[in-house]
């Protein structure tokens, strides 16, 4: 397992266009007016982590920065009290998955749930030529753990067209705190939507995506692990969280209880972002003050909701 790097994401993206088919609780504050202008809240997550990879859970308000746009930010709220998630699993179960890649990523699926809590909540969407929904949003884990168990792999890859569904389907969670789990070897090879559609409902959705890619070992692959490498990182630098990819898929147990340690030791932030004049998308960025350490943040920007604009 390798996190993404960005080196050669350029050249990788030029083949992928050749490919492409058809502390306690939440300290509110009295939000803040500027100019007569009322501003919305922006909520966010994070996770901390030191060189090795361990999480820091032990941080302070005063140990964090803030950027809106490049602008450091008060921050209102902040909370290391868990908070519930609702995680919707994006699971392919294309052609290329049957056999031991889709056993090994059911099982690792079935050990991601029992490590859900209490108020989590979870659903199950597959996709193969078209997304399908197998089991809405329930904090009843054995009903998901029973569906994963029937799968089996068949079709093409519709990638892009299962995200976005999922994304839509994602609105039904009860959960304020949202995820997305995808689990997929291949690249989209079938369906209408593109990778730049994706990528922005991806920043509309405000949904944190954790992927896992499973690329092939074969010297022939190379194509293909360069194009799923700059795929999975421009969905996931839209939307925040975080990309690994997997050589061999027995490593998926340890990946999926990597992105589950990740969810369940978040920090949560809110801040009162200025008005925005235009409504285009704002980057966010959140930083330490104590070196050494990495944030993993829910989003990487907004578009601001008219009540942030002046009238």
């Amino acid at each position: 397992m390798r996190r993404i790097a960005a080196a050669g994401l350029l050249a990788a993206l030029v083949l992928l266009a050749a490919r492409e088919p058809h502390g306690g609780a939440l300290a509110r504050q009295n939000p803040e007016y500027r100019y007569g202008v009322k501003v919305e809240l922006v909520s966010l997550f994070a996770t901390v982590e030191d060189r090795s990879g361990k999480l820091v859970t032990g941080l302070g308000p005063n140990d964090f920065v803030i950027y809106d746009d490049g602008v450091p930010q008060t921050i209102s709220q902040f909370s290391r009290e868990y908070i519930p998630l609702s995680v919707l699993i994006l699971l392919d179960c294309s052609s290329s998955m049957r056999g031991k890649k889709l056993e090994n990523a059911k099982h690792a699926l079935v050990q991601f749930l029992r490590r859900l809590r209490p108020r989590d909540e979870a659903m199950l969407m597959t996709f193969q030529t078209k997304p399908r929904v197998v089991e809405r949003y329930t904090s009843k884990m054995d009903v998901i753990r029973a569906a994963l168990r029937k799968l089996d792999g068949n079709g093409s890859t519709a990638l892009y067209d299962a995200i976005v569904a999922a994304l839509e389907e994602a609105r039904g969670a009860q959960n304020r705190r949202r995820s997305l789990l995808l689990i997929s070897d291949g690249i989209n090879n079938y369906g209408k939507a593109r990778l730049a559609e994706t990528v922005m409902r991806l920043q509309r959705s405000g949904l944190e995506l954790f992927a896992i890619g499973l690329e092939g070992s074969f010297p022939e692959d190379l194509e293909d692990r360069k194009v799923t490498h700059a795929v999975l990182d421009q969905l996931t630098r839209a939307a925040g969280g975080e990309a690994f990819i997997v050589s061999e898929a027995h490593d998926l147990g340890r990946i999926c209880g990597t992105i589950s340690d990740r969810m369940h030791n978040q920090y949560a932030f809110g801040y009162y972002p200025p008005p925005s004049l235009d409504g285009r998308w704002r980057a966010v960025k959140v930083e330490t003050k104590m070196r050494g350490l990495r944030v993993i943040a829910s989003k990487t920007g907004y578009f601001p909701s008219a009540s942030t604009r002046p009238d």
